[in-house]
């Protein structure tokens, strides 16, 4: 079997940045309308529902004894014959709109907020971010493996400057329970985007080669890196704003002071450039696997149709969230679940080193089913 690609924590680091993205400035919002008690129940929910998920796919990878992307998998376990060629390719499409109109999100909200910090006009600030991050992904896992631990590292230092900015500001927050069972479902919804990191776990699967406990802990524990910035920066927006608004940091640095709004620029900055990084690999080997298309190719047909889509102007920056968020946990909820059980069957490798074991019982896979669905439809809820 091969070696490391990867280190335990640049493995670690490709969850965390593949998953802190716009969701967590997004999630104080919603939170205020359940209270503190609301985001305590829904954060370890979303958290045990993601990992469960997420693990699974591990699993089928670790049955597959190759190092196959998602879609791979589909046509490997469950998507067979003429009419599941066909289906395969329409999932693909579907996919790929979605890993696109994520990329482009990131291009745009990123090259906006250096603008802003910069004094450049947009369009020059969106081609800079993207020859940043697109740049790091052409030299493949290794490099995105190396940016994500600067990248990591970056997203704690900076959500730590806040909270100890925070700290000698009286916190008042709403306790809850409160809100409507529609607000709920919206806020479930958006913690479970901020964590979801799904299109990664085949890059940590192969980063780490052999290493299957060494895989299971970085997903688990990327997972809980993001629920823990998710949390703070819910506690700080809830705790001390004013007006807890719809991009977090607003509330907060009118708080704190203006420093505090350059610092969450920073970090939503890093937030999209990290989460690009993993996507666009994620989507770049995707095309590799289904096209044949050579690694630089695939690579650029990743990349460049998320930069020139800004310029069609289409649609804003949250509806392209809202297309992605709806369109991936809609695909996932119906393809996962039965092909993990397909791989627990019919998988190549009888003894996978690691597997969920009781976890991934009927009742629990029932239960996973549940939370896809209601993320899906939380994250298509307008309030």
């Amino acid at each position: 079997m091969k070696g490391h690609v990867l280190t335990r924590w640049e493995a670690t680091s490709l969850m965390v940045g593949a998953g802190v993205g716009a969701g967590i400035m997004a999630v104080p919002f919603l939170a205020e309308r359940v209270g503190l008690i609301g985001l305590a129940v829904i954060l370890p929910v979303a958290w045990a529902a993601s990992s469960l998920v997420h693990l699974m796919l591990a699993e089928v990878l670790f049955r597959t004894g190759r190092d196959l992307q998602v879609v791979e998998l589909m046509q490997l376990y469950i998507l067979k014959g003429r009419f599941g060629r066909g289906l395969l390719w329409a999932v693909f499409v579907f996919l790929s709109i979605a890993f696109l109109a994520n990329l482009a999100a990131y291009v745009s909200g990123a090259g906006e907020i250096l603008a802003d910090l910069t004094g450049m006009d947009r369009r020059p600030a969106e081609l800079l971010v993207y020859v940043i991050s697109a740049g790091v992904v052409f030299y493949g896992l290794k490099a995105v493996g190396v940016a994500e631990r600067f990248g990591t590292f970056a997203l704690v230092g900076l959500v730590t400057a806040i909270g100890i900015g925070a700290i000698p500001i009286p916190f008042r927050a709403p306790i809850g329970p409160s809100g409507s069972a529609t607000q709920w479902l919206a806020l479930y919804g958006m913690v479970m985007y901020a964590l979801w990191t799904f299109y990664s776990v085949p890059q940590v699967v192969k980063g780490l080669g052999p290493d299957r406990t060494g895989a299971v802990r970085a997903i688990l524990l990327g997972l809980g890196i993001n629920g823990l910035l998710t949390a703070v920066v819910a506690l700080i927006a809830l705790g001390i704003s004013t007006e807890v608004t719809e991009v977090a940091i607003l509330g907060i640095s009118e708080r704190i002071g203006p420093w505090a709004g350059f610092i969450g620029s920073l970090f939503i900055l890093f937030a999209f450039v990290t989460s690009y990084w993993s996507v666009s690999l994620a989507l770049a080997d995707i095309l590799h696997e289904r096209t044949g298309l050579p690694d630089r190719a695939a690579w650029l047909l990743a990349t460049l149709p998320s930069y020139l889509i800004l310029w069609s102007d289409v649609w804003q920056f949250l509806e392209w969230l809202r297309l992605a968020a709806g369109a991936t946990a809609i695909v996932v909820a119906l393809i996962t679940i039965p092909m993990y059980l397909q791989a627990k069957r019919s998988g190549p490798i009888r003894d996978p080193g690691w597997t969920l074991g009781h976890w991934g019982s009927p009742f629990m896979l029932l239960l996973v089913l549940l939370a896809l669905i209601l993320m899906a439809v939380g994250s298509l809820i307008s309030i």
